[in-house]
Order: structure tokens, then sequence, then C-alpha cells
């Protein structure tokens, strides 16, 4: 089995694009910070603009001439007819569309305006840096700066940038050069970490390549660039509240394109690590939002009580039904009830008690339990891997088996768009599955009892294997550590073991989806992981992708993304 070009594209869309200007020949998007323009080969998911830009308006055709980091936001202009790509090329190339950036650096320049004639080369690794003297790789890069406001405390200022070349990473290679490094940029300021990259496409002047109208189209500023002239308290280790205000309207403004798509209200609205990277206390804390209610997590085992200045700020931002509090322990495998009770409240710390809430997952609905533990029914960070099981079972009848299954969320988007497809779900508790059936039926989904086994994965795996069972697409999500009948289960000792006695079941072109939450297992040990159990199972399998966490509500731009998913196919599957 193999993915086709409508699987990519097809199903639901998770991700809506501002749309700043459109017609029949061109559209201008206002693009989000943590989106990339092109998604990894074979990306099963809309990760990125360009297909998600295509599934949002329905485009048979649509032609990129202006990429943006994956951290930039603003301005980006597609032509969706062929006689504007080819104007539009012809205006790219002889740099006659003015493009206009807003950028926070770090500083103030000694000079209010000036231009950064300076030539750029590749660094290695990714990056590029000023041209050494006599490098036959520099290319000509230069860029016209104003100084449009500065902080009280000249510690940032923020600078309108003009790039007259269009060289990779230039605005943040010429600015780092000038010796004001643009905030937040992990490349080439790594020592000083922000909530994101402070730099954004603010307009585009061109004229329309059919019409020949004057266009000058332009993007939103973000909020936070307009508060430099107040000095950016969030950016100083500040606990007053507009400095938390400002943190929590900067991470829904990522969140944007989520928050414009009524068939997704679930997602993470505040990732600590890194919306939250420069206060000391706040980093530790998430705050999921499951349709109006949210939960906030805390990470650091001495905290026991959600900071009023945290709840009146999540308040005035989102204005939840409650917010519920949970306290995360290094590992809940052994936690009793007393214990229980005391980590996850049942008890909202604000609002109305709200014991359960239907979410909407790309337009499938699961019933979830704000007061019911830590684990509250679905994992958000598992969205875009949900939607790839879905995208990739589309319309099949295969054989697929969900281990680990919790309350079945892969199992109902698998069989979502793939009625004929057989999947199964198994799980260790009987009480999960019966969660996972309420689940199937929100969905109007069959439910047959043949579908949800209770038990031990590797008792049930062994037997199958014995009986000459098979799957088409296997789905291992195991908990990091567990404890069952005496057995102890650890990721980082006993994943390979998994991955050996599971591919026993796949056929030579079947699929596995391995995935690991594990903080304690960096992105290449888990791939070697997958690997060596492959190679144990005797299966043979290539590993075609390995995926993080949505960047856009699990944004890791300072950090490693804990969340590992990797896809492998059957090297018959040719």
């Amino acid at each position: 089995m193999r993915y086709t070009k409508q699987q990519l594209t097809e199903g639901s869309k998770p991700m809506q694009l501002e749309i700043l200007y459109r017609d029949e020949q061109i559209v201008v998007i206002n693009k989000p910070t943590g989106v990339a323009t092109h998604a990894p080969q074979g990306d099963l998911a809309l990760t990125d603009v360009e297909r998600a830009l295509r599934a949002q308006l329905q485009l048979e055709y649509l032609a990129i001439h202006q990429r943006l980091d994956r951290d930039t936001s603003g301005v980006m202009l597609f032509a969706i007819d062929p006689a504007a790509n080819a104007n539009l090329a012809l205006a790219f190339a002889e740099h006659t569309i003015e493009k206009t950036y807003q950028a926070v650096v770090y500083g103030v320049p000694n000079q209010a305006q000036g231009v950064i004639d300076a030539a750029i080369a590749p660094a290695g690794d990714g990056m590029m840096q000023i041209a050494p003297e006599h490098d036959r790789r520099g290319q000509t890069a230069i860029t016209h700066y104003r100084v449009q406001a500065s902080s009280p405390d000249r510690r940032f200022s923020l600078l309108e940038l003009q790039p007259k070349t269009g060289r990779t990473h230039q605005l943040r290679v010429h600015c780092a050069a000038l010796g004001h490094p643009i905030v937040g940029d992990p490349l080439y300021d790594v020592a000083r970490a922000a909530p994101r990259l402070m730099l954004h496409a603010s307009a585009l002047r061109f004229t329309h390549p059919i019409s020949q109208e004057a266009l000058h189209i332009q993007a939103p500023v973000p909020a936070m660039f307009g508060r430099v002239a107040q000095g950016l308290p969030e950016l100083q280790q500040s606990n007053e509240p507009a400095a938390l205000n400002g943190l929590i309207e900067l991470a829904a403004e990522r969140r944007a394109p989520l928050l414009a798509d009524p068939a997704t209200t679930i997602f993470r609205i505040f990732h600590g690590p890194s919306d939250g990277v420069t206060h000391p206390w706040l980093k530790d804390w998430t705050i999921d939002k499951l349709d109006q209610v949210l939960i906030a997590s805390c990470y650091n085992e001495q905290v026991r009580q959600v900071p009023q200045s945290l709840i009146n700020a999540l308040v005035a931002q989102w204005q939840p039904q409650a917010i519920y509090a949970k306290y995360r322990p290094r590992t809940a495998a052994n936690v009793d009830e007393a214990a229980m009770a005391e980590l996850a409240p049942t008890t909202p710390v604000w609002g109305q008690p709200s014991e359960q809430v239907v979410v909407q997952e790309a337009g499938l609905r699961y019933e979830l339990r704000p007061s019911d533990g830590l684990s509250v029914g679905l994992y958000a960070d598992m969205r875009e891997t949900r939607q790839r099981v879905r995208n990739l079972l589309a319309n099949s009848q295969l054989r697929v088996l969900n281990t680990f299954a919790y309350t079945c969320g892969f199992g109902v988007a698998a069989v979502a768009d793939a009625p004929e497809s057989i999947v199964t779900n198994l799980d260790l508790s009987r009480r999960s599955l019966d969660w996972g059936k309420i689940n199937y039926q929100l969905n109007d989904l069959a439910v047959e009892d043949r579908q949800f086994v209770f038990g031990d994965v590797f008792d049930w795996l062994s037997r199958w294997v014995r009986q000459g069972r098979q799957f088409d697409l296997m789905i291992l999500d195991p908990p990091s550590f567990a404890r069952n009948r005496g057995k102890r289960w650890r990721a980082e000792e006993h994943y390979a073991e998994l991955v050996a006695l599971a591919v026993q079941l796949l056929p030579a072109n079947g699929h596995l989806i391995a995935c690991c939450n594990h903080v304690g297992l960096s992105r290449r040990q888990f791939r070697g992981h997958v690997e060596r159990g492959m190679q144990q199972g005797r299966w043979h399998g290539v590993i075609e992708a390995n995926y993080p966490a949505s960047p856009l509500d699990y944004p890791a731009a300072y950090g490693e993304s804990h969340l590992k998913v990797v896809l492998a196919v059957g090297k018959a599957a040719d």
C-alpha cells in the first residue's frame, strides 16, 4: 500500500490560514509562525502552508515564488493561475516586488537608518554567514533598515527592514552582523531564548500580474511588536500582569489557524517550555483547551497551586467555562488514590464544574473528562498523527491494530473514513475501552465487542504471532513507564523488544506507526530502537518519516519536541 496525492490532501482541513487578498489569479495569506512553506516529503498531515492552502481553497493550481522561514510570520503571495505565475516569476526575478518586514532586535543601532551591504554564503548545517573575503560562494545581499521604536532601557528596538535581494536567512544574518540580532532567533542568537522569532513580513507592494493594478497588501503586525516602546515586560522575566497577559496573547496569536477551524476544539494554547521560556516558573506550565474548558498542567513537583495571575491572564484571553489544575509527577504509574486527589483535584480552580465535555478534532467527536485524573481522554499532541492515520486509510479496506489504545482515539480516526477497514483496539484497561466505545458512538461508528480487546499487549501480540494473524497497519503508542503483574515496562529499555514482536504481525508491505513521548529518549535514539526492533523481528521496513508534535501548538524552538512519531513502510510496498 502506498499513499496517493489524493490521500495527501483529502479529508478534514484542521489548519485555516488567514486570507488577506484573493482573486482569480493570485492569493495572499498571513502566514502564521511555526508553519513551514513546504512539508517534509511524504507527510500525510496538512502541516505546511502549500498543502494547507490547497486544501482550504480547493485549489488545483498553486505556484510559490516567495518563501518564508518556518518561524517567520506574515505576507505570502501565491499564483493560482499559470499566466499570473509567469508574470510573478519575472517580477520576483527583476526585484520589482517591494517587501517590508518588521523585526524586534536586541539593542538600538547607532544610526536611525542605514544600509547593510554584505554578501552571504553558506556556513553549514543549514545556516548562512557573512561571506568571508574571497569566498566564491558569497552572493550579493542588500538590506535597508530604519529604527521605528526603542525600549526606554534601550534593550530592544523595532526595525523596519526592506531586503533588496532575496538570500536565504538574509535579514537574520544581516541583523546579527549589525550587532543587533533578531529576538528569538535560535540559529543566530542561541544564548538568549524568546517565545518566537520576532520577524514578521508586514507588507508587499507589487503590480498585479494580470490587471496591472498597483497593490499594497499588509499583514497585521503581532501585538507584541507594538509594545517595544513599553519595554516588552514579557521578555524580561517579569511576573507583572502585563507580562503574563502579553505571553498568553502571543501564544494565542500562534494558534490562530487552529482557533479559526470550528471542526477542531481541542489543542494546546500555551506550551510553557517555548511560549513561556523567558519566565523561570511559567515555563513549567502548559495549558490545553478542551472546547470551553482549560487544563492547566504543572511539571514542577514543588508547585501545588495555580498562580492567580496566570488564572487572570487565561480568563482575560479565553473566557473559559472552567479551569482545572493537574500537577504532573515524574511518573504516574504508582500514584495511589489519595495522591491522585491532590495531583488532579476534581473541582476546578476557576469557574463552574464540567465533568464531561465533547470536543471535536478534525470533525471527529470525543468525550473528555476534565475532572477524571491526570489524563482527560485524548492527547492533543497526537492530533496530526491521528490525521495521518485517517488520510492513510481513507477509502481502504485494511486490518489495523491500535495497541495501548486508551480511549481509542486512533481507532476512531482509522475507521472514520474507512468503514470497511477492520480496526482492533487493544488495551489493559476495560474502563478505557468502554470509554472508547462511547467515542465510537459519538461518531456514529459501529461498535462490535471484537473490536475492543482487553489485556496485556505483549501477551496478545505473542498469541497472535503463534496464530499467524496479520495486520496491514500497526500503531504502537505505549506509556513511557508502566507495571503489570510484576512486569516492568520502560520505553528506553524495552521499545525495541516491543517493535520486534509487533512487526511479526505485519505483512511485507505493511505499515508501522511507532510513537514515544519519553523525554529521556532523543529523536535519534528512538529511531535506533525502532530500527533495531525491525531487524530483530526480521521485517524489512524503511523509516520514511520522523514527526514531532505540531509546531503550531507545541513549539520547540529551544529544545527537541518530546513527542516522537516514526512511520515505517515495508519494502515490498513498492
